[in-house]
């Protein structure tokens, strides 16, 4: 099991520590107080988890219908 700091996380998502700490805040993301300090780790796995409910399926041009055009 892998830990990452709130920092780590935000670098691989490309987004700022402070949406990171709101997402967690709100349960959408689960992380965990270690330390005497209470500071927050993400574990890889619910990392993942997360990155999992939120994909997003695109259509590509192959799998879109194919629309014939009258001339």
């Amino acid at each position: 099991m892998k830990l990452f700091t709130l920092r780590e996380v935000a670098e691989a998502l490309q987004v700022s520590e402070k949406t990171i700490r709101r997402l967690v805040s709100r349960g959408d993301l689960v992380g965990f107080k270690v330390g005497d300090r209470g500071q927050l780790r993400v574990k890889s796995e619910d990392l993942e988890a997360y990155l999992e409910r939120h994909r997003v399926h695109v259509r590509s041009q192959a799998d879109a219908p194919h629309q014939e055009v009258d001339e």
